[in-house]
């Protein structure tokens, strides 16, 4: 078994693990492993010349206690079904780590599919989060909600929040069109609210009901945004956001950190963190 750093040509067979493992679509899985996937933060084992394990990372800019700090993103780690339970995922991950704090990098982070998956490896739960739901009786405030893309009030609402939270990752118009080309992969549907002439708020929800985001000033325009897009999709929708949003839900973990250095600590303080690839 070869384990090593991940290189350019190896993009065809990482691209066809994740398809068969996770099952996304291949418009996504596409569009993630040209605009997402960074061989040099990434690793992988080969069985001969058949890669069968890998852990997949991005270099992100994150906000912790009001600085910029590097961060490195992991994601699509998995193991082909038959290379299973060898050590292969802590071994890998493991290469990561090393290599991100070589780098100097202040952490590492993730979104665990099981909050002890990762605790030999040191990560800890470091941001949690309110799971909220729909609800078609609930009383709106007035506010006027557009559809359509629009990264400018995208944008003014995430600078103008993003100070509050801990953990978030700093983003560029640049980045914001690059999610909105990553949900546009497969189908989405933004909604933005709008009590005047400035942007409070906005949902993003894709076509199967799923809501990547939603992020708004008050608790007012969380429950308009959500209850809207539920009438608009015809579902009951659920969404992951800051416990300070004013509305009733579940507590849950968003996020897990490794942290490098002493570069903050753990759990943070009014941290809340959406995973975004």
């Amino acid at each position: 078994m070869i384990l090593r750093r991940m290189k350019p040509e190896d993009r065809p067979q990482a691209t066809k693990l994740w398809l068969d493992v996770f099952g996304d679509s291949e418009a996504f899985t596409n569009w993630y492993f040209r605009e997402r996937v960074s061989p040099g933060e990434s690793f992988a084992a080969f069985d001969g010349d058949r890669l069968v394990s890998m852990t997949l990372g991005r270099e992100t800019r994150i906000l912790v206690e009001g600085r910029a700090r590097r961060a490195l993103l992991i994601s699509g780690v998995t193991t082909l079904p038959e290379h299973r339970r060898k050590g292969l995922m802590h071994r890998l991950v493991s290469m990561q780590i090393d290599d991100a704090e070589a780098k100097g990098f202040s952490c590492c982070y993730l979104h665990p599919v099981e909050e002890s998956l990762y605790a030999s490896l040191g990560f800890e739960n470091g941001t949690d989060a309110l799971r909220i739901k729909s609800d078609p009786d609930r009383a709106h405030a007035p506010y006027e909600i557009r559809e359509g893309t629009d990264v400018a009030s995208m944008r003014t609402v995430y600078d103008a929040l993003l100070p509050r939270y801990n953990g978030m990752q700093i983003r560029d118009d640049a980045e914001i069109r690059a999610l909105l080309s990553d949900y546009g992969s497969d189908g989405f549907c933004m909604l933005t609210a709008f009590p005047g002439d400035r942007p409070t708020g906005y949902v993003i929800v894709l076509t199967d009901g799923t809501v990547t985001e939603l992020f708004a000033d008050s608790p007012e325009a969380y429950a308009a945004l959500l209850d809207e897009a539920a009438k608009r999709t015809g579902k009951e929708l659920s969404a992951l956001v800051p416990t300070d949003c004013g509305l009733e839900g579940e507590r849950v973990y968003s996020m897990q950190y490794l942290v490098f250095c002493d570069a903050f600590s753990l759990p943070l303080k009014n941290g809340f963190c959406r995973l975004t690839y």
